[in-house]
């Protein structure tokens, strides 16, 4: 059981691999806490077109104008963008499941949406996550968890990450 005393989740940075997770988990402790909730691949993905992206410059100032208001969740894969903002983040959350639970999700997300266009990509991509040498990798996530001061979670399994949204919906 994760203790939450003393833990402001006003400022809440989340980030994990594809599928981790990571949205449902900001969406409910938005929710909870009246959070402006951002996900980063609306920012990153001009219209939710992956094969669009939006500029690196404009993708760092929305991000950087977001992270100035007082009261945000952000999640994403993209290091390089939690990166900058951990300054003014006051908890940090990662999504470090198995890939065999992300895969998992990212085919009931597919299935969900009806939508099957750059699946096989995304699946390819996600699955080299602690192989890869990207700000979005296992590496760069362990790193950026390893260097933050403040309160911060390390959820390691679907169960555990279910059980840690119940706790916050309890405790808020």
């Amino acid at each position: 059981m994760h203790s939450f005393q003393g833990v402001e989740f006003d400022r809440t940075a989340i980030i994990g691999n594809t599928a981790s997770g990571k949205s449902r988990l900001s969406k409910r402790l938005g929710k909870a806490r009246c959070l402006n909730v951002v996900d980063l691949d609306q920012i990153r993905w001009i219209g939710g077109d992956f094969s669009r992206k939006e500029t690196v410059a404009n993708v760092v100032s929305k991000t950087s104008d977001i992270a100035k208001q007082d009261r945000w969740v952000i999640e994403g894969v993209y290091g390089w963008l939690i990166r900058p903002i951990l300054e003014r983040t006051t908890c940090l959350i990662w999504t470090d499941i198995p890939w065999s639970e992300s895969r998992a999700n990212l085919f009931k997300r597919e299935a969900a949406l009806g939508t099957t266009g750059n699946f096989a990509e995304l699946e390819a991509w996600s699955s080299e996550y602690w192989s890869r040498s990207s700000n979005s990798s296992y590496a760069a996530h362990l790193e950026i968890f390893e260097e933050f001061d403040g309160p911060k979670y390390r959820l390691t399994s679907m169960a555990e990450t279910n059980a840690f949204i119940e706790g916050i919906e309890q405790f808020c």
